[in-house]
């Protein structure tokens, strides 16, 4: 009889948890991507691609927003690639925006850097251009394995660039010279280099505070749709928002440009400038905004620091140039700006982008 009054109990409490967590749950939405569905194909996990592989569409439809759906398939490539077999599924995707390409490649390099798994890829069976993609860019030999041999002087087309430092980028220059740019001026050639050496040494001096040269790794696409020239440099480093209030004339050009955010940091914290303005900005100050601030560098003319003075170079290419184009993604925050009316634009982005990707379309005639 005790026994039959503990399973009675037992049972009576599990059937009030149920109902207790079913009240609970009638006020809640169904998520059908609260969970993953871990499937497996010929003992390989699947890892299935977005139909689009893009960062550019903000949907409030999760289902339908690329950019959530182009990270969540960076978060499922970065938690399992170098933990069991897997293969990458293409066969649904059916637009890819060479940027988001870029950060494909890199989680993959990134989570294959010890190599201990097998990983293949199913191409697409949607559109062709998607496997062209895949196949120009080299991201087919990065899931494979494949060695990759950097020959730029010979090539057609530019696959993704993977480095560290200043290396390759004389080639990158010359590539752009040669066989975009056939007949770039000097003036022109110093003004390319110069964007691109600047956000590149900025990835040394800012992206890994805490890395060794060696580990500081960098990737750039340069490609040409049309008459539009893109090219994107990304590092998966900790973020402009969080180094940015370490330049040396970040707090003038705070003062300068953001005199309410400033009072009432003030206020609110009267010795935040003594205490460290790293600790107390990004409470007031949004991601987006600290990116808008990095790209205005020093404003005040000191010339402090001979790096990190913002893009300048590039925001002066894509001043000068008809329907020029920068998009700037970095932790929670996006900075644009278009040439046609040369004024910034600043998003809150509600899933947090992996790094930094500066990227910039210009016209080619």
């Amino acid at each position: 009889m005790k026994k039959l009054d503990v399973d009675y109990l037992v049972r009576h409490r599990q059937g009030v948890a149920r109902w207790e967590n079913t009240v609970r749950r009638k006020s809640r939405r169904y998520n059908p991507y609260r969970y993953e569905v871990q499937r497996k194909v010929g003992g390989q996990l699947l890892i299935t691609a977005p139909v689009s592989i893009s960062i550019y569409d903000f949907s409030d439809d999760k289902s339908k927003c690329a950019y959530t759906q182009t990270l969540k398939f960076l978060r499922r490539i970065e938690k399992n690639l170098n933990r069991t077999d897997c293969l990458i599924d293409f066969s649904i995707t059916s637009k890819v925006s060479a940027a988001a390409l870029v950060l494909v490649y890199a989680a993959i390099e990134t989570a294959l850097t010890v190599r201990t798994t097998k990983t293949d890829l199913i191409w697409s069976k949607k559109h062709h251009h998607v496997n062209q993609a895949i196949k120009s860019t080299n991201l087919h030999k990065v899931i494979t394995g494949e060695p990759i041999l950097y020959e730029l002087a010979a090539a057609k087309t530019l696959p993704i660039i993977s480095s560290v430092g200043s290396e390759h980028m004389e080639e990158i220059i010359d590539f752009i010279q040669k066989r975009i740019y056939k007949t770039m001026s000097p003036d022109q050639e110093w003004v390319y280099a110069d964007a691109i050496s600047e956000t590149i040494n900025n990835v040394g001096l800012h992206a890994y505070p805490s890395n060794a040269a060696h580990d500081r790794k960098w990737w750039l696409m340069c490609t040409t749709i049309g008459n539009q020239l893109y090219l994107a440099i990304y590092d998966n480093g900790i973020g402009i928002p969080k180094t940015v209030v370490d330049r040396p004339w970040f707090l003038a050009s705070f003062k300068s440009t953001q005199p309410a955010e400033h009072k009432k940091l003030i206020e609110l914290f009267p010795d935040f400038e003594k205490s460290g303005i790293g600790l107390y900005i990004p409470t007031i100050i949004p991601d987006e905004r600290l990116i808008y601030l990095s790209m205005q560098g020093d404003i005040s003319g000191t010339k402090k620091e001979k790096h990190g003075q913002g893009s300048k170079s590039i925001m002066a290419l894509v001043s000068d140039t008809p329907d020029g184009k920068l998009w700037v993604f970095s932790n929670n925050g996006l900075y644009t700006f278009w040439q046609t009316d040369q004024s910034p634009g600043e998003k809150k982005l509600k899933t947090k982008f992996p790094g930094t990707l500066v990227q910039w379309n210009i016209k080619l005639s």
